[in-house]
């Protein structure tokens, strides 16, 4: 299919995706699919996935010492990486040893996502994604590499790879990579490869230690990644995106449940647009599993300041401010009948992007060996 073509059937797919969210979200329920859907969120949250407890003395401390490390804003926070990338780690080592982090176990099973990746919501996701690899197909140089990060089972990495299958006659012409913190995602999405036969390479790494050079992507794209990365830590995260794309023309694409609403809440919607899935008790089991690692964060993101939420609107200007990225487009959805529960943006870096990145680079080529970066090129 030609690529003009592709953008505008995407087009047209996502403004029916959001109608059909904005149906579903307004349409009256019945008397019996109200009680399972407020049912089953009842049991969900209050009697399977009950918060877990909150280290109150931990969290204290945590709110006591944040402030005397970081500044306020995720710019302020940038700036000082990008000014003294050794000292700002350094703070971090400091911070943590003091407040140790409390991680979030995010188990991305294929089975339990099943019941989700049906809902309109994720669908826009996967829809923002192909476009944005689509603004920036084809490459000046006939190659074109693809990252996905925090890549679970690597849902989006294979809507990344079945996008540039469709648009190139080889596949030497394009390479997809997939990293996630979790060795047990990593195994599940080399197993999963093996039942469809995809090429992308799939390999373990924290979302803030990205293992290649400079301006080696065309698109990195990260999906519900960012929120689950402590707060402190998040303007590596920026800076790694920004460092691997390529100057000419490479986008970064992210998205998040939005800033205008809880996790909580957005479980919610979930459940509301997927009903028919929950009148089936294994389902609610499953989605137990996910649920309670969103009620875990939700709980954090209230108690300590390196677990608050990330926010789109924080992403976009750290990103445009600091880092002069220029952003292409931001999408909140749905845009009606309840409050935005998403947001997706896309962004591009430039020759002044790279600039900024300067100092920060060189101190990250400083550790390629400590770090066994990838050679592209050799995979």
């Amino acid at each position: 299919m030609e690529k003009e073509t592709l953008v505008e059937e995407l087009k047209v797919r996502a403004k029916e995706k959001e109608k059909s969210l904005h149906r579903v979200l307004n349409q009256p329920l019945t008397f019996v699919q109200k009680a399972v859907v407020d049912g089953a969120y009842a049991f969900y949250f209050d009697v399977l996935g009950k918060r877990p407890e909150i280290d109150e003395d931990a969290a204290r401390l945590a709110r006591e010492k944040f402030s005397e490390y970081f500044p306020e804003t995720g710019e302020e926070m940038l700036r000082e990486l990008l000014k003294d990338p050794e000292g700002y780690s350094r703070k971090i080592g400091e911070y943590e040893r003091i407040c140790p982090p409390v991680l979030v176990d995010f188990p991305t099973n294929p089975s339990y996502y099943s019941l989700i990746t049906r809902d309109p919501s994720r669908q826009i996701q996967e829809i923002l994604t192909k476009l944005a690899l689509l603004s920036n197909f084809p490459s000046h140089d006939g190659k074109y590499y693809a990252l996905d990060v925090g890549t679970g089972y690597g849902r989006l990495a294979r809507v990344m790879e079945d996008t540039l299958s469709s648009l190139c006659d080889e596949k030497r012409g394009y390479r997809v990579f997939g990293m996630d913190i979790s060795e047990t995602n990593v195994e599940q999405a080399k197993n999963l490869n093996k039942e469809t036969g995809s090429d992308i390479v799939f390999f373990a790494r924290d979302m803030n230690t990205i293992p290649f050079p400079p301006d080696t992507f065309n698109l990195v794209n990260t999906t519900d990644a960012s929120y689950l990365n402590f707060r402190h830590r998040r303007p590596l995260y920026l800076a790694e995106i920004a460092r691997v794309l390529n100057s000419d023309s490479g986008r970064g694409c992210i998205t998040n449940p939005n800033e205008n609403t809880t996790l909580k809440e957005y479980n919610y919607v979930m459940m509301r647009t997927n009903y028919k899935t929950y009148l089936n008790p294994i389902n609610i089991l499953k989605s137990t599993v996910l649920g309670k690692c969103s009620i875990n964060i939700d709980g954090l993101s209230k108690a300590r300041p390196d677990w608050e939420l990330t926010t789109t609107r924080d992403m976009t200007n750290t990103l445009k401010r600091t880092l002069k990225a220029d952003i292409i487009n931001i999408s909140n959805w749905p845009r009606e009948g309840g409050p935005p529960i998403y947001s997706g943006f896309t962004f591009a870096v430039n020759v002044e992007t790279k600039k900024k990145l300067r100092r920060y680079t060189e101190f990250r080529e400083s550790q390629k060996e400590a770090e066994n970066w990838i050679d592209i090129e050799s995979v």
